[in-house]
């Protein structure tokens, strides 16, 4: 019950100083947390200072030393904690689930891009892949088939038009000869509108009616004689023998009723008994003619309509344009479903996407692998670069192409600054690359990284001196800086302090431009022994 009464005092409290903390203006508020972070550095430097001194009872203390000037304009070097890295590298994951039933490579060795590291138990996938290799074999094959079922129905319908033409030229000169040429010498002018039926029957009316049927008749045919001048293989064939087969039909029902006329016939001075006697004859002979023309014309017509069809079915089974055939259809899925099973196969086969080295390797055989679990990573331990981490103040004082110098003599330069904060480390990314000394650095060690920059700070006045908050001690006599002497002991010099300038702080007196201090006065006192390095 105390600790609950404790907790929301605490909280009341807390909102009693924030309400008086926003009330303040605005330069109220930077004094304060001014103040704040000279108590910080304060309690930092007490309690470094413990550390520090314990420590040096082993050894003397390294320190780094710059002048004012350098420091208040911004040229030394930024040092940066980053990592080596490769710049080509690649990190294998788990895509299938199972039993790791072979590992073909070792922590250490090289392999080519492609290379199989490993492989899970994957039998039901080599099934169903024959499966898929087998139905894509057969469609293929359904293809081919179809294709030549298609040229087969596409020569039986060229032929069926061919044919189709022939019989509607011949069905012309049948159905011509038998009007024209054997049934014509019973008509006076038989190719005229005035066509006269010349043999004397009794019925006054049949005459009529040949009579007007031989003049349509003559129309027909010539109207016929012009249609086929213009007739060709691409024409509408079909319709045309659908036409001349009405016409032939027409033709025909004449002869039945020129025959039946003929059979009542009278001789006279018009036409003798000799003369109706061949009539009947021609025209017994032109109707038979006339019907077989017609049977000719209903075969063609059926033919090729039987093409016709044929050859549509033949396309929906095959269509050599690639697509919209059934047969192409079925090609697809089948080659959809072998592509599925090669993926499904090639998930249980570990491959190394780069050639490199492989640097980490975390299974064996007879492991049971989840997906995305981390199998290995394959790295080109030749060409490694370096990633620091800066803030954003430090960033601004960098540029792609500063020099850099690390560890073992080896030397770089930046080649990447990120436009952004990483959202992981709210800190903006820098890639150094390396260009001396790659030997003396090992994939994933971590190295400190001096970086050249540029002065892109600006202060309120020129002559304002300016260095790091870490290079200032807070005493309870007050803030001072470290010198180093001839004898390599540490002297304090009492400063004045000024604004707060992001890392930095200005100092308004008790150091000169000329004076070189300790940049890191953590843990330090005077008289203390220390080494400079540079």
């Amino acid at each position: 019950m105390n600790f609950i009464k404790q907790k929301d005092q605490a909280i009341l409290t807390a909102k009693k100083i924030w309400g008086r903390f926003s009330r303040l203006s605005l330069r109220d508020r930077s004094m304060v947390v001014g103040a704040i972070i000279l108590v910080l550095i304060l309690i930092a430097n007490l309690g470094g200072s413990e550390n520090i001194s314990e420590s040096t009872t082993s050894g003397v203390r390294e320190v780094r030393v710059a002048s004012i000037a350098e420091l208040s304009s911004h040229s030394l070097p930024l040092s940066l904690l980053g990592t080596v890295t490769s710049r080509n590298e690649a990190t294998i994951r788990a895509e299938a689930s199972g039993k790791i039933v072979g590992v073909y490579k070792k922590l250490g060795d090289y392999a080519e891009a492609g290379a199989v590291i490993a492989e899970f138990e994957n039998s039901t996938e080599r099934a169903q892949l024959l499966q898929a290799q087998g139905a894509y074999e057969a469609a293929k094959a359904q293809q081919d088939i179809a294709s030549i079922n298609s040229g087969t129905t596409g020569t039986s319908l060229v032929e069926a038009k061919t044919q189709a033409l022939n019989t509607i030229f011949s069905a012309y000169g049948a159905l011509d000869d038998a009007i024209r040429t054997k049934t014509d010498p019973a008509f006076r002018n038989p190719q005229t509108r005035e066509a006269k039926f010349l043999i004397t029957i009794s019925d006054a009316k049949l005459v009529i009616t040949l009579e007007e049927k031989r003049i349509a008749i003559e129309e027909m045919l010539r109207a016929r004689n012009e249609i086929n001048k213009t007739l060709t293989t691409n024409s509408d064939l079909s319709t045309q023998l659908s036409t001349v087969e009405s016409e032939a039909r027409y033709i025909r029902d004449y002869l039945d009723d020129l025959n039946f006329a003929l059979s009542r016939a009278i001789a006279d001075t018009n036409a003798s008994t000799g003369t109706i006697e061949g009539l009947k004859v021609s025209s017994g002979i032109a109707r038979n003619t006339v019907s077989g023309t017609l049977s000719t014309v209903t075969i063609s017509r059926n033919a090729l309509s039987a093409s016709t069809g044929a050859e549509q079915i033949a396309n929906k089974n095959y269509n050599d344009q690639g697509s919209g055939s059934i047969t192409d259809a079925g090609l697809k899925s089948a080659l959809g479903n072998l592509r599925a099973a090669e993926s499904r196969l090639a998930k249980t086969i570990v491959r190394s996407p780069i050639s490199g080295t492989i640097n980490s390797l975390s299974i064996k055989t007879g492991d049971f692998i989840s997906p995305f679990t981390e199998i290995a990573v394959v790295s080109n331990n030749g060409a490694l670069e370096v990633l620091a981490y800066a803030t954003e103040d430090d960033a601004a004082s960098l540029s792609v192409g500063n020099s850099v110098s690390l560890e073992k003599n080896v030397t770089g330069v930046i080649t990447r600054i990120a436009p952004a904060l990483d959202p992981r480390t709210k800190k903006i990314e820098v890639r150094i690359g390396i260009t001396s000394g790659t030997g003396a650095l090992i994939n994933g060690q971590s190295v400190r990284a001096n970086i050249k920059r540029i002065n892109t700070k600006t202060t309120s006045s020129s002559k304002d001196i300016q260095i790091p908050i870490s290079a200032l001690k807070m005493t309870p006599t007050g803030a001072l800086v470290f010198t180093v002497n001839t004898e390599n002991l540490l002297e304090s010099h009492i400063v004045t302090l000024g604004a707060l300038l992001g890392n930095d702080i200005v100092i308004t007196g008790g150091i000169t431009r000329d004076m070189e201090i300790v940049i890191d006065a953590r843990g330090l006192k005077e008289g203390m022994e220390v080494t400079v390095t540079k």
